[in-house]
């Protein structure tokens, strides 16, 4: 059993009353353990007829499955994108609205970008801006939306404050996953629990309030902000919401969904481990009703990079404009979206590094642009051949010279290069799989 603070319990039995029991033992149990298959790269049908490891639908997640297995991290399809490790509570969040395809979409506390996954799954036609504000967390995020093949996602490393400069009435959605006291997650680690404390919900709820005040400025009139929380703390649910509500002009929206609802406010959401397969989490969505002033940040100036523009076409066969932005270069989905005095880690998808004498490309471009390419090889994921690939050696290939595209299940893995008959694996070597 979980050693809990007494401060914790008391307020936790004071909220459920009679379900505290079944609560306090369902902490007990183990963590439920669940994955996110990412549409970009394959259908959860084909999914659920191809996996080789037991899986359960998640009911209000068409793409998200209960597993058994904690061990996929070197599975191939994992390295090839097709799936997201994510808790399944986590996942209802981002299907509390119903996106319509094309929006504007900002994720203001993204790392380490489930959540952001399974938006730019449901924004084909728009485009996601993914900011975390911790430098580190932000190549995670990073790492997660390269390895997912995303298009359409453009990733900042900023605080709340500057992305409401540089972004001031831009988006048509806006989730704020705001950081919390973590009560939800206390089963996940002893470490989570020893840090909470009673007035630790409180200071929580005061930076939650000032991250919201930044996407309410990022937000268009009629925008819809959804927010959610890991905690069961009505200071940082409820509280926050109302509060939000009647300083900034919002209206709350009715979650459609058959879970356990708020604190007198039927209209959100709340999950508890005695309740559903998952952990804890809160969720509200609101609609913008007022206006506001501010004007965003200019453009960025983007420079085209012709000779990568020319590689793109050598290597696919199609024309595409190629932007230049600190050592790499890129296809952007938004150049609209770019905008000055922003660190971006990425400004859409990293073709490669122009070395002046020849490109060289990124692994980004391999896992986004596979259907681009001229060059093609494709293995089912249980192929031996897949797990040599992933190893960094040499495959025997009869393939003509350039750049190609290596997949598992149709999922792009990497890519390689022929030369004179020979294969190059161009696999990074941090992510080989040396099992």
């Amino acid at each position: 059993m979980i050693n809990l603070n007494n401060d914790f319990l008391t307020k936790m039995k004071h909220l459920l009353g009679d379900e505290y029991e079944d609560f306090i033992n369902s902490l007990s149990n183990p963590s439920i353990k669940s994955v996110l298959v990412n549409e970009n790269k394959i259908s959860p049908d084909l999914f659920k007829e191809i996996v080789d490891f037991d899986i359960e639908q998640i009911p209000y997640e068409k793409a998200g499955f209960y597993i058994n297995n904690e061990k996929l991290g070197r599975h191939s399809l994992h390295h090839a994108g097709a799936f997201y490790m994510q808790e399944p509570s986590a996942m209802f969040t981002v299907n509390a609205y119903n996106f319509k395809g094309n929006e504007l979409v900002l994720d203001m506390c993204a790392a380490p970008g489930g959540k952001s996954i399974q938006i730019a799954n449901r924004i084909p036609n728009g485009t996601l801006v993914s900011n975390e504000f911790v430098p580190a967390r932000s190549e995670i995020l990073f790492s997660n939306i390269e390895r997912m093949g995303l298009r359409n996602a453009i990733i900042t490393n900023e605080s709340p404050n500057n992305i409401a400069s540089a972004f001031a009435n831009t988006f048509d959605v806006c989730l704020v996953d705001a950081p919390c006291s973590g009560e939800g997650m206390f089963r996940k680690g002893e470490e989570v629990s020893t840090h909470w404390n009673k007035n630790l919900p409180q200071m929580c709820a005061q930076r939650q309030m000032d991250i919201l005040k930044n996407a309410d400025i990022c937000l268009k009139q009629n925008g819809i902000l959804i927010y959610s929380t890991c905690t069961y703390s009505k200071d940082e649910n409820e509280d926050v919401v109302n509060s939000f509500m009647q300083t900034y002009g919002y209206e709350l929206l009715n979650i459609n969904a058959d879970l356990p609802r708020g604190i007198n406010m039927p209209e959100v959401v709340r999950l508890y481990p005695h309740k559903v397969k998952g952990e804890g989490q809160f969720v509200a969505v609101l609609k913008k009703i007022s206006t506001n002033e501010n004007i965003s940040n200019g453009m960025m100036h983007l420079k085209n990079d012709k000779s990568c523009e020319k590689f793109y076409f050598e290597t696919t066969g199609k024309k595409q404009e190629i932007f230049e932005y600190k050592k790499y270069s890129y296809i952007v989905p938004n150049k609209q979206l770019i905008k000055k005095n922003i660190n971006y880690v990425s400004i859409g998808v990293r073709v490669g590094q122009n070395l002046k004498s020849r490109i060289e490309p990124h692994h980004q471009f391999f896992m986004a642009c596979k259907n681009d390419f001229k060059i093609r090889l494709n293995f089912n994921y249980n192929n031996p051949e897949v797990q040599k690939y992933l190893k960094g050696e040499t495959l025997d290939v009869d393939l003509p010279d350039g750049f190609g595209v290596i997949s598992a299940s149709n999922c792009a893995l990497g890519g390689f290069k022929i030369s004179q008959g020979k294969f190059k694996n161009f696999y990074p070597k941090g992510l080989r799989n040396f099992k």
